[in-house]
């Protein structure tokens, strides 16, 4: 028999509950029956109606087949066996790896039924006046879960459990335990477990549910309530001063009152969201109770107008819209930083400011503050499917109330910020044939993500691009209003996704789920390789080979979220495919990894030629970690970095003919990190590139480039370096050129 301490059980049995509620991806509705066993006063629950409910709309929707696809399956279940090997790998407790597995097994187990897990107010003897509870509607699995409950109870040991008088309910729990109350047990198929609950509150309408479900969801509409999760503020809060005022620590709820309060929170009500599937489609809707006048933070959302969308690319992947008061949120932190703390914090917060933006030369409130109006709109368009800009990337428009002021803001910001930055960041500016001044804001490390923040200002707009392109084709669709070029507005998926909007809209989003999948898959497809080689080091073997989705993908249709306001608070309504917040998890943690990937791209040519400019970001990266480690020199030759790369295939041009002798890419060696950003380091051998020719330039960016652009690129650097340009026919050629005497590579040849 297995003996452990009763706190290890607690912590494994609400690890298992987290892990369901965080795994609960599919779809039905019994969350408001269970709503009828609900304690009273319950102010915080998550519920879900379970796998055997839920599994017939799941299996329609593109969640449930991507989670039922044979390959995903082999792929998960390789994943989780390699993880479990590594976590008992070398235990001396022999209990470790079967309590894992059982906790896995009773984990699936408890899926498939409807559960409830909150909070409820009660009487309590010490602790806060509440009890967290967990209820179960076993129904049919009942003595499946039977065993379950008392395989656990062997293993704790029936020495060190008794029977427990709660109300007119025997249940089970610890005996003769001096530690927070703890009970469980069954009421008819219910399975409930409590803590901090002497007096059987959470068991009170098991036995005798009422007669309807209850109206916590009454506010929002449920499809399946795959999962719900609701709480209440004002019952939460009043525990939370119930409990300050038992334990003599109310003074100390004072500040927190008093910020609550100016940031417009301490109105706030119940609120709650529903999860679920309808059609093949996942759906949620969520309601945040807060009466009219709203106060705060909550008076910063101002109303959008839909037709903002008529200036987004039609190309765009995804697009948003959102109007907040930013200068009101500033406004609304200083008041309640000088409402909580008006002698200390609020007086230092001032000082600070302006000691800042005296050293920076800009008004923060009164400049860049002011001069935004609020509206903003924010898109991204795909890679591969623009030669200007192959990496794809992202443009945003936002609404100015001052040009002048922003743009004068702006332009001292940057050239304070590329002073202090010592070299990282380089602040240029470039007129285009319309006479706008357009600005760069160029950083080694954000060019090697084929990032260079570029800003314009377009009347009474400013267009900010991930690189020139984007911000150039922005300029473009805000000075002609999207007059005569497609917008993602007039597209057929975007009106059949967003038909039917209310007014009053607060934000919008749309999403394009078969392209973003894609391109997400698409630059999965092309890190994978690195993660299962990374994994491999830390003894994890990870499958080879990604899933093959595309039968899955195909199917996919548009997605659409929007927020409007009534006067009884904020909505929110979601339909698509529900991955969007996966791919937006993915690209925040992997975003260095996936846009140093190529993408999908329009045609075989198309496609080699971004994969070269991967090779040599690549190749960058490595130069630039071989230079820290020889004091800024960067190697004699490309072979010296194979140690950093990947692979030492990355030196071999994907567009290289099969019966070409001569070197895939060119490198003009002797350089350092401290000469021109504007020298060309690495380019793909011009005697195969038909087309464009990709060049890795000094500051990190990689250009596909036409010849003539490129020659004068080549020409400019060798005449910085003080070298004759070399004539390059083959690899002997360059040798050559690289052996020549070492005091023409010193830095002071910049």
């Amino acid at each position: 028999m297995i003996r452990l301490p009763k706190t290890l059980w607690i912590c494994l049995s609400l690890l298992v509950a987290a892990g369901f509620v965080h795994m609960e991806t599919a779809a039905g509705s019994a969350v408001e029956e269970l709503t009828r066993v609900l304690p009273d006063d319950t102010v915080y629950f998550v519920a879900t109606s379970g796998g055997d409910a839920l599994k017939d709309e799941c299996a329609k929707s593109i969640l449930g087949r991507i989670g039922n696809d044979p390959q995903v399956t082999r792929f998960v279940t390789q994943i989780r066996t390699e993880l479990m090997a590594m976590v008992t790998r070398g235990e001396d407790h022999p209990e470790v790896p079967q309590m894992a597995t059982m906790a896995i097994e009773y984990g699936q187990l408890l899926l498939k039924r409807p559960i409830v897990i909150g909070v409820a107010r009660a009487e309590t003897a010490e602790g806060p006046p509440a009890c967290l509870f967990a209820i179960l509607d076993a129904g049919d699995r009942k003595s499946e879960l039977a065993a379950a409950v008392t395989r656990i109870e062997g293993m704790i040991g029936e020495e060190e459990i008794g029977e427990v008088e709660v109300g007119a309910l025997t249940m089970r729990g610890p005996k003769d335990s001096d530690e927070v109350p703890l009970y469980w047990g069954w009421v008819g198929n219910y399975l409930i477990v409590s803590i901090n609950d002497a007096q059987g509150v959470a068991a009170k309408y098991l036995a005798n549910p009422r007669s309807a479900a209850t109206d916590h969801l009454k506010k929002v509409a449920g499809h399946g309530d795959a999962l719900v999760a609701y709480y209440d503020f004002q019952r939460i809060w009043q525990i939370v001063q119930s409990f300050a005022l038992r334990e003599g620590g109310q003074d100390d709820l004072i500040p927190v009152k008093v910020a609550l309060d100016e940031l417009g929170v301490s109105r706030l009500g119940a609120v709650v969201a529903r999860v679920g599937f309808s059609g093949g489609d996942l759906i949620a809707d969520s309601f945040a109770e807060l009466p009219e006048p709203r106060t705060g933070l909550f008076a910063a959302f101002k109303p959008v107008d839909a037709s903002l969308l008529g200036t987004v690319d039609a190309m765009a992947v995804n697009a948003t819209i959102m109007n907040l008061d930013l200068g009101h949120i500033f406004d609304t932190v200083m008041k309640t930083l000088k409402a909580v703390s008006p002698d200390e914090g609020y007086p230092e917060v001032q000082e600070g400011l302006a000691e800042l933006e005296s050293e920076v030369g800009i008004r923060l409130r009164d400049g860049l503050l002011k001069s935004l109006a609020g509206p903003v709109v924010f898109y991204s368009l795909p890679a591969g499917r623009m030669p200007e800009a192959p990496m794809g990337g992202a443009v945003a428009m936002l609404k100015l109330s001052d040009s002048a002021l922003f743009e004068k803001t702006m332009t001292t910001l940057g050239t304070f910020i590329s002073e202090k930055a010592e070299g990282m960041l380089q602040v240029g500016s470039q007129t285009d044939e319309d006479g706008r001044t357009i600005h760069v804001w160029a950083s080694p490390a954000l060019a090697f993500a084929q990032v260079m923040p570029t800003w314009s200002v377009v009347g009474d707009q400013i267009v900010i691009g991930s690189n020139t392109a984007l911000c150039t084709m922005g300029i473009q669709r805000v000075a002609s209003k999207g007059d005569g070029k497609p917008s993602l507005a007039e597209s057929d998926s975007y009106k059949k996704a967003t038909g039917g909007l209310p007014k009053d809209l607060l934000g919008l989003t749309y999403v394009d789920s078969q392209a973003q999948f894609t391109q997400m898959m698409m630059q999965l497809q092309q890190v994978w390789p690195l993660a299962t080689m990374g994994a491999m080091k830390a003894g994890i073997r990870l499958p080879v080979m990604l899933p093959n989705l595309g039968s899955i993908i195909k199917d996919m249709q548009p997605a659409c979220e929007y927020s409007y306001v009534r006067p009884d608070g904020f909505y929110s309504h979601y339909r698509g495919t529900g991955l969007e917040v996966s791919l937006r998890g993915a690209a925040s943690g992997a975003v260095g990894a996936a846009v140093l990937m190529p993408a999908l791209a329009r045609s075989r040519q198309t496609a080699r030629r971004v994969s070269s400019m991967n090779d040599l970001k690549q190749m960058g990266l490595a130069l630039f970690m071989y230079a820290q480690d020889h004091d800024g020199r960067f190697a004699d030759a490309l072979e010296d970095i194979e140690s950093y790369l990947a692979s030492p295939s990355i030196l071999e041009s994907p567009r290289k003919p099969d019966d070409f002798d001569g070197p895939s890419y060119i490198y003009i060696a002797g350089q350092t990190t401290t000469m021109s950003p504007a020298n060309v380091l690495v380019y793909e051998n011009p005697e195969f590139c038909d087309d464009r020719i990709t060049v890795l330039f000094l500051d990190g960016h990689v250009e596909a480039m036409s010849p003539d652009a490129f020659v004068e690129a080549v020409e400019a650097t060798y005449e910085r370096l003080g070298r004759p340009v070399p004539q390059i026919d083959d690899e002997e050629e360059e040798e050559e050129e690289l052996e020549e005497p070492e005091e023409e590579s010193e830095p002071d040849d910049v």
